[in-house]
């Protein structure tokens, strides 16, 4: 399979289908307009509500991911047909329709309303109630296995896989977690030499057998460090080209290791073939490493552009750690996030001297260099990728309130 039908079929795999719906097609027709195009993995369909038909479902030959529906004069029958429905296909559901009635507020949150626009229609609010929608969805549909995190250089060696292994191991120890790091580096993977281990059976090994692979048979490929910490290194005993991983073994092995951690970190080598997109687009998070440097924010805008237009993921998704960050250097982080329209950039303190320590004893940041600087950084940013980031926008009760007050 070669990278473009790759892509084209993880684009797929994260379709999120909308249908909007009313009796008003001037209103459908602005609704449409501002939102075709906003994301590769949106699939916009329209319907135009005629004749006596209230409810917005009936006779609908596929199910929609979200209901976006503009209320018309007939908003009772709309919204009490849509409470009628009990359906397991039943969608997500965004209404828009009148401030002036109070009334249509409380019934359609009884109808199980995510959100409720007034007119007329802020298309900012609208834009991200769809994306927090469609992100939710995303996330529910990995829930019941372990979170996959994914970290990549924006350019050659600004530090992802130091970052990568001491992420894990923190998430491991300081937050409890059933950690897996993964070297998806099949050719110079040195993962984890950086923990003082040496892999006698990796990746490549675990890839050619993942169709017998259960989970006593999986052990035999994992190390086990002394934190607890599970590792899947590179064994580099043969040279192995990306065109030799079949883009299929690699998703199987990580739905098999997806089932057996509650977190997967995985260093990702920069470049994008089909071993390393099959890992990114399954990513539930990315965590792109760059550095204040012209060439790395060139590199970094390049990437996120791939990452979100070509592999269809949300803003959400990536995060931009900064590392060895210089207060004093000409590229600030505003300027980062500016020019990487990044929703997402956290910063990682610039300390040479207990990274070089970590690598020369094999031993993570946390051991060797508890309470330093970017110890401290790397924590915070391991706790934020478990629990999340703050949430920026305001959800329609908290915008209700503000419009009331003007807060």
């Amino acid at each position: 399979m070669n990278s473009d039908s790759n892509l084209l079929k993880s684009r797929a795999s994260r379709q999120f289908k909308v249908l909007v719906s009313g009796r008003d097609s001037l209103m459908l027709e602005y609704l449409k307009s501002n939102l075709e195009g906003t994301s590769d993995s949106v699939i916009l369909e329209s319907r135009l509500a005629i004749n006596g038909t209230v409810d917005p479902l009936d006779g609908l030959e596929y199910k929609p991911d979200l209901l976006i529906l503009h209320l018309s004069e007939m908003w009772r029958e709309e919204l009490q047909a849509l409470s009628l429905n009990t359906s397991k296909q039943h969608p997500q559901l965004l209404i828009i329709g009148s401030s002036e009635q109070p009334e249509m507020m409380r019934l359609a949150m009884q109808a199980g309303a995510r959100d409720f626009l007034t007119e007329p229609v802020n298309v900012e609010d609208l834009l991200a109630a769809l994306h927090k929608i469609e992100h939710e969805k995303f996330t529910a549909e990995h829930a019941e296995n372990g979170v996959l995190t994914a970290v990549i250089n924006a350019k050659g060696g600004s530090g992802a896989t130091v970052l990568a292994c001491n992420l894990a191991h923190m998430m491991q120890v300081l937050s409890d977690e059933d950690v897996l790091l993964m070297d998806m580096d099949t050719q110079f993977g040195a993962l984890a030499q950086y923990l003082n281990m040496q892999p006698e059976n990796g990746v490549v090994e675990a890839l050619r057998v993942v169709d017998e692979l259960d989970v006593t048979a999986l052990n035999a490929y994992l190390l086990r460090h002394k934190s607890g910490l599970k590792i899947m290194g590179a064994t580099l005993h043969e040279l192995c080209l990306p065109s030799q991983i079949p883009e299929a073994r690699v998703r199987m092995l990580l739905d098999i290791l997806l089932k057996n951690c509650s977190q997967l970190v995985v260093d990702v080598p920069r470049v994008i073939d089909q071993a390393t997109a099959a890992v990114l687009t399954q990513a539930t998070q990315i965590v792109v490493v760059v550095q204040q440097d012209y060439i790395n924010i060139k590199d970094a805008a390049h990437l996120m552009r791939i990452l979100q237009q070509e592999m269809g993921l949300m803003d959400s998704q990536i995060i931009v750690a900064v590392n060895r960050v210089q207060k004093n250097a000409q590229i600030s982080l505003d300027d980062i996030q500016q020019a990487l329209n990044a929703k997402h950039v956290v910063s990682i303190a610039n300390d040479y001297k207990h990274v070089l320590d970590s690598l020369n004893k094999g031993e993570p940041l946390y051991e060797v260099a508890r309470r330093a600087a970017i110890t401290r950084s790397i924590q915070s940013l391991q706790e934020k990728l478990i629990n999340g980031f703050p949430d920026q926008q305001k959800g329609f009760l908290a915008r209700m309130f503000s419009n009331m007050t003007g807060a």
